[in-house]
């Protein structure tokens, strides 16, 4: 097989958190860096960060990005990139043109100006060495920016352009692309009013960033009803209307035939404003992926049938795909051959890269077939494919035989006891109340990571029936959560070490969560994930637990404080609905399925009243 290209992407970094794909704005924040310009007003300019640490870290990101593709270029200065050099001060100079108008030079070739400008103010050696190094600087950055800097497209995912806090926030809002921000915008009024943590100020930063992002010819979209069409629908000419109406049909079977020509145009009109199959992806991914998490599942999944499909089957379209090809790649994910696999640590575009980290699960196997059918029916539906071959195929992967029906990833009350001692021992910080927070809170009230991480202190209210809050889950479906005593106990200390007060003091759009560093901002998905699987890792292998179980906790991760959730309720004999209800299952079939254990022990006590022997 033809080695698997390098993908176009932006350079991998260490922690992308500002810097996932290099656009010129990028390069004149770097410009102006080089300039002198202080770096909180370039990123503030360019970029739109507000804060000085937030500043640095988006400034070095861009610095390890852009010499990134200069080493690849074979660029022997690229370490000219983000180089600080200081050009020691002296008397005011003019500009070259102003000097040439002062002095009555127009009639000078530029050699000759550049000459006379050269004596009439000489520039001292160590000054003009770092003059001629600022220039070789500046001219480089010019030259990257023309081979790696991306035009951003009103298409292009929000997620691509804005650190992870704010695309998530803008994604659970359903604004996946910056078309649908920049609609969104222009539309007027309270805009943000449904992205938590987001005020009047950082609502202006947003609009400021994003006009440095897309062309400014872009426009909003058209409204449904536009002002011109208003006078024709009082029964005044329509002054935009150049041709005339045809006649009413004059019998039933020309009005027949009048109804089947409109039915056919209407018919015929496509759904999609689509040229390629990865066009037509992007459409079904902004059309139905709900979450931030969800777009990166998608992609993956859709990138991946369509690298199969190059490489495999001789460059094949997805109209193309047939009944055979749909079981010969569910049969590849069961079985991913070596050269399909990354080797460790490489990055996409890097040598040895590869679509998979390794062979999937059974449960990531049915996952894929899943996305990718629904995929396949999504498009079908928009007229993008004529057929659907994913209907004639036995999508059925089975049970996974390995899986234990009643092994849950969970936290035992010994195993959770451990943690917390843990927690409590070490030295008091922002880190160890955060954790000791998300350890209490979740195991009492079961929300998912995307769910507390949208979560604000607004979100909670004391209701007479007792403290409550309004949770966005899964689908954009809300509900209302209970928020029990331990939970409520957990979040009165957590806000007491940031700062902010009791519940009815602390202010209502301050995050559920929020960073080590300021109180007020909330932190991502992966700052999350990658908190809570260290503190856990570190306290499993402190601890005295037995080594079996140690060995099962090893890899526990935020969603296991759920699942302790669950299991907690069962044990302690809570029905089944209100386990249900409090998790946002969207049926008692999805509870029953993950914490069946009281069904099976009245399964085991009955059977063995009637066959007690």
């Amino acid at each position: 097989m033809t080695p698997l290209p390098a993908k176009p992407t932006q350079p991998a970094l260490a922690h992308p958190r500002f810097v996932r794909r290099l656009g010129p704005h990028h390069f004149a924040q770097l410009r102006a860096a080089a300039e002198g310009l202080n770096l909180a007003e370039c990123a503030r300019r360019y970029l739109g960060i507000e804060h000085g640490h937030e500043a640095k870290t988006a400034h070095q990101e861009a610095v390890d990005a852009v010499r990134a593709v200069a080493r690849r270029r074979g660029e022997s200065a690229w370490r000219l990139v983000g180089l600080t050099i200081r050009v020691p001060g002296g008397e005011v100079r003019p500009s070259l043109d102003a000097f040439a108008q002062q002095h009555g030079l127009d009639g000078f070739s530029e050699s000759e100006v550049l000459t006379l400008y050269a004596e009439a103010f000489p520039l001292e050696r160590k000054a003009a060495r770092s003059q001629r190094l600022r220039e070789r600087q500046l001219e480089l950055l010019r030259r990257l920016e023309g081979v790696a800097a991306e035009t951003p497209q009103p298409s292009d995912m929000v997620a691509g352009w804005f650190e992870e806090a704010l695309a998530t926030k803008l994604v659970t809002a359903g604004l996946l692309t910056l078309g649908a921000l920049n609609a969104r915008i222009s539309a007027g009024g309270r805009w943000f009013a449904a992205l938590p943590a987001v005020g009047v100020a950082k609502a202006r930063r947003i609009e400021r960033h994003l006009a440095t992002l897309l062309p400014r010819d872009v426009q909003p979209p058209r409204p449904l009803f536009a002002l011109s069409a208003t006078p024709a629908l009082f029964g005044a000419p329509s002054p935009a209307r150049t041709s005339r109406a045809p006649d009413a049909p004059t019998d039933e079977a020309s009005g027949l035939r009048a109804l089947e020509e409109v039915t056919q145009t209407a018919v015929a009109r496509p759904l999609l404003d689509v040229n390629s199959d990865g066009q037509a992806v992007q459409s079904w991914i902004q059309a139905r992926a709900g979450s931030l998490a969800t777009v990166r599942v998608y992609q993956r999944e859709a990138h991946r049938l369509l690298l199969w499909l190059q490489y495999e089957r001789g460059g094949a379209r997805l109209a193309q795909m047939t009944v055979a090809d749909c079981g010969a790649f569910m049969a590849f994910l069961q079985n991913i051959p070596p050269r399909w696999i990354s080797r460790a640590r490489a990055a996409p575009g890097q040598p040895g890269w590869a679509p998979f980290r390794g062979p999937l699960s059974h449960a990531s196997c049915r996952q894929a077939v899943v996305i990718i059918a629904s995929l396949f029916a999504w498009l079908q539906s928009a007229q993008y494919l004529s057929a659907n071959p994913w209907v004639l195929v036995n999508q059925a992967t089975g049970d996974d035989p390995g899986h234990k029906m009643l092994d849950t990833k969970a936290f035992s009350e010994a195993a959770m006891l451990e943690v917390l001692r843990f927690v409590d021992g070490q030295a008091p910080s922002p880190s160890s109340a955060r954790i000791r927070f998300i350890l209490l809170f979740v195991e009492a009230v079961g929300l998912r990571s995307a769910e507390l991480l949208s979560a604000t202190l607004g979100d909670l209210r004391l209701e007479p029936e007792g403290w409550v809050m309004q949770v966005r889950g899964k689908g954009a479906k809300n509900r209302i959560a209970a928020v029990p005593g331990q939970a409520l106990a957990a979040l009165q200390d957590y806000l007491q070490v940031r700062g902010l007060g009791s519940i009815q003091e602390a202010p209502p759009d301050a995050p559920l969560l929020a960073s080590s560093l300021d109180p007020m901002a909330p932190i991502g998905y992966q700052a999350l994930y990658e908190h809570v699987k260290g503190w856990l890792a570190k306290a499993v292998r402190a601890s005295s637990l037995p080594a079996n179980e140690r060995e099962r906790l090893a890899g526990a991760t935020t969603h296991w404080l759920r699942h302790t959730f669950g299991t907690r309720a069962i044990a302690r004999q809570v029905p089944l609905d209100v386990i249900q209800a409090q998790m946002g299952h969207a049926s008692i079939q999805t509870t029953t399925a993950i914490y069946g254990r009281a069904p099976i022990k009245r399964r085991v006590d009955e059977l063995g009243k009637a066959f007690s022997g």
